[in-house]
């Protein structure tokens, strides 16, 4: 929702219908000093300026449902949640999701919306995930599993390229994933594709496209974050790892993602 300097923040509380079906619809809440009911006594907000600072207790305040660490329009993950709820379907959620919003009429000024989960992320690839919500939804496979969404942004085509930014361990809870990476997604048949992976202990983050659509530029940042047997990414041999924008293009000169 587009908002003017002058205008409240909005929040939503999202509900489903179908228990367990990861779809339901949505309000939106402006985060406005009269919307703060009486009874919320874990804080006192002093004026509307106090509101937008602690938007956070705001939204607990007119009752927003507690997302799992939004990034972008990700939610990352979040171990620490224990209770779970359509929106936000595991406890201790450690691969994250990607929720998707429908505004009624098809209007951005709508208070109401249909939603829907785009993708759990999860690891089929882990014996003890398979049968549960661990192991993903339907559109997670050994090829493309990821955790931790982060960065995300659609081309002028309509694919929806994601970025992650999680655990790259490559063992336990994460084995087979590997390092952060880039994917693709058909927002219609929601299949996704892993387009890029990253070197090690790197976040993949930020995408834009040459008017072109034939060059796409992204970030490397921090890679080798955790020292000793790290990466040396992007000069190799004994050298420091540096963050860096990489310049992608394709042999034949077309389209990226065609």
């Amino acid at each position: 929702m587009a908002l003017s300097a002058a205008t409240p923040s909005p929040t939503y509380g999202l509900g489903g219908a179908t228990t367990g079906d990861f779809m339901g619809t949505g309000e939106w809440v402006d985060l406005k000093l009269s919307n703060i009911p009486s009874s919320y006594t874990a804080y006192t907000f002093a004026n509307q300026a106090d509101v937008l600072t602690h938007a956070r207790l705001a939204g607990d305040a007119v009752g927003a449902t507690k997302m799992d660490r939004p990034e972008w329009v990700t939610l990352t993950n979040n171990s620490s949640r224990t209770v779970a709820d359509e929106a936000n379907p595991r406890a201790n959620n450690l691969y994250g999701q990607i929720v998707r919003w429908r505004e009624t009429g098809g209007d951005a000024a709508a208070l109401t919306f249909d939603w829907d989960i785009f993708v759990l992320a999860g690891n089929p690839t882990v014996p003890a995930n398979v049968g549960t919500t661990k192991a993903g939804s339907s559109n997670v496979t050994a090829e493309n599993t990821f955790n931790s969404p982060d960065g995300l942004g659609f081309d002028k085509f309509g694919r929806l390229w994601i970025q992650t930014d999680g655990n790259h361990t490559n063992t336990g809870n994460f084995a087979g994933q590997g390092n952060n990476s880039m994917l693709a997604a058909d927002p219609v048949s929601k299949e996704i594709r892993r387009f890029l992976v990253g070197p090690k202990q790197c976040e993949v983050t930020g995408l834009t496209f040459t008017p072109d659509s034939k060059t796409l530029f992204i970030n490397i940042q921090h890679p080798g974050e955790n020292g000793a047997g790290g990466s040396t990414w992007p000069d190799g041999g004994t050298n420091m790892p540096r963050s860096a924008t990489v310049i992608i293009t394709k042999n034949d000169g077309g389209v990226i993602g065609t």
